[in-house]
């Protein structure tokens, strides 16, 4: 799929997505997942993934909805900003919570709320207060459930204040504050409450919001007194929750059931819907979401301790003891089939930017650098990585049509590019480069590259710097331009 084929799907998707059209999306997204990532559009990636959770998660498809996330999870922390890491936590959170883990979920939506509270995010705080109030209406914590309802809400544009790209679901903050005041015994305003969310609702089929809905209208119906119609509306949501497999939602339905019919009296018709139930809940324990969410965070522990080991603390990029791990790999599995190039880059004068600016301008040049080479070699099958000091080292993997001179090139120019202001003064980076390949016949050791293009880039400077090196096996000295 080319660009423009997938610019299209992408708005086709969205359109759907916003129609609250689940089954629609579930049927597209996976193609356009694959041509995100294929592409190098990560941000879209996420966004797809995200939603395709939540498309799945409505229907009550949750095993693959968590296989997703984790997936999601992947990307996020590889290439998401503040907004991607607080909405990985919220949906994350809802999973933890949906499974009886309401410790956990609210330790996850503080985190996200901690981000969504300094970069002041108001999509991402109506959606945390959202949730948390969903979590204490659980918890049976119900005035402190309506409080953070109103908070949602607040952040969704349902008062007076105006925000700037609002909270949109305004749909699960009313329906949390509707059975905040069942509890509370305000049975008129949850009953006004109520009546505004069934308005919008409209034909089968259902989504998990709108059951939800539906089991607000049934607890009411309870609390009125008017059993019949509690259980009537409950069966209904039961109803609909069965053809999406729904089991949590599920679970939350049965447990009602059985408490009106068992207050009925009614012998036959229990004994029918516990049988239900039991199945439901050995259906739950059989599939063991649980296990898989605590892999998950294990996984993320895993990597959160791979990430201290092999990441430079100071550039945010690997460090030499990653590179040398992978590289190896990387040229074994080249071989005799593949071009690679490896290139030495060098900050030039860097202990003069140290002495005559200060060590926080030498790291900034160094971060900076660091930045522009991760964002560079993005496009490519490449290792970038500090060297140690003010040297870094890039393995890059070409395409039989790439031309390693005019990748260094662009490179060199993009390098030079760089400056950075002290003191109402820019200073202008310089930076040596050597480069080595595999052009001139097989190599088996990465040590033999990095010795190469080390060789190379002692030439750059030996020449006067800020320039680049290929270096040549026929001749005693590289190539410079």
């Amino acid at each position: 799929m080319d660009l423009q084929e997938f610019e299209e799907l992408w708005i086709t998707l969205n359109e759907l997505y916003s129609a609250n059209r689940y089954l629609e999306y579930i049927e597209l997204s996976s193609v356009a997942i694959e041509s995100a990532t294929a592409l190098a559009l990560y941000d879209k990636a996420m966004h797809l993934l995200r939603y395709s959770c939540i498309s799945y998660f409505q229907v009550g498809d949750l095993q693959i909805s968590i296989n997703l996330l984790e997936k999601y999870r992947e990307l996020t922390f590889l290439y998401g900003n503040d907004i991607d890491v607080i909405q990985y936590y919220s949906l994350a959170s809802i999973y933890w919570g949906t499974f009886g883990h309401l410790k956990k979920s609210v330790e996850l939506l503080m985190k996200g709320l901690e981000i969504a509270e300094r970069i002041q995010h108001i999509e991402s705080l109506g959606k945390i207060y959202n949730n948390l109030s969903g979590i204490e209406i659980e918890l049976g914590q119900y005035a402190k459930a309506k409080s953070l309802a109103l908070k949602s809400l607040y952040y969704a544009n349902e008062f007076e204040t105006q925000h700037e790209h609002p909270y949109k679901s305004i749909i699960h903050p009313k329906t949390n504050l509707a059975i905040a005041h069942i509890w509370l015994e305000d049975l008129e305003q949850a009953d006004v409450l109520i009546q505004e969310l069934l308005m919008t609702i409209n034909d089968p089929p259902y989504n998990k919001a709108q059951l939800e809905v539906f089991n607000a209208q049934a607890l009411l119906f309870e609390k009125q007194g008017h059993l019949g119609q509690a259980i009537d509306m409950y069966q209904k949501s039961k109803h609909y929750a069965l053809q999406n497999n729904d089991l949590s939602l599920l679970q939350t339905i049965y447990n009602s059931l059985v408490n009106l019919i068992e207050e009925q009296g009614n012998k036959i018709i229990l004994c029918a819907v516990q049988k239900e139930y039991i199945n439901i809940l050995l259906e739950m324990q059989r599939e063991n979401y649980t296990q898989e969410l605590f892999e998950m965070e294990y996984n993320d522990q895993k990597k959160q301790f791979e990430r201290t080991s092999y990441i430079d603390p100071l550039t945010n990029i690997y460090n030499r003891r990653y590179f040398d791990e992978n590289a190896k790999d990387m040229v074994k599995r080249a071989a005799h089939h593949h071009k690679l190039a490896l290139l030495m880059i060098d900050l030039d004068h860097f202990k003069s930017i140290n002495d005559s600016n200060g060590h926080l301008f030498g790291d900034d040049a160094l971060t900076m650098t660091a930045t522009t080479l991760q964002q560079f070699f993005q496009p490519y099958e490449s290792i970038v990585a500090r060297f140690g000091g003010d040297e870094f080292i890039v393995l890059i993997q070409l395409k039989q049509e790439e031309s390693i001179s005019n990748i260094a090139q662009s490179l060199y120019d993009t390098l030079t590019s760089l400056a950075l202001t002290v003191n109402d003064t820019i200073v202008q980076l310089e930076f040596s480069i050597g480069v080595s390949t595999n052009e001139d016949g097989p190599v088996t050791r990465v040590e033999q590259l990095i010795h190469y293009a080390d060789e190379a880039l002692y030439t750059s400077k030996r020449n006067g710097r800020n320039q680049i090196t290929f270096y040549n096996q026929y001749s005693d000295v590289g190539n410079s331009k």
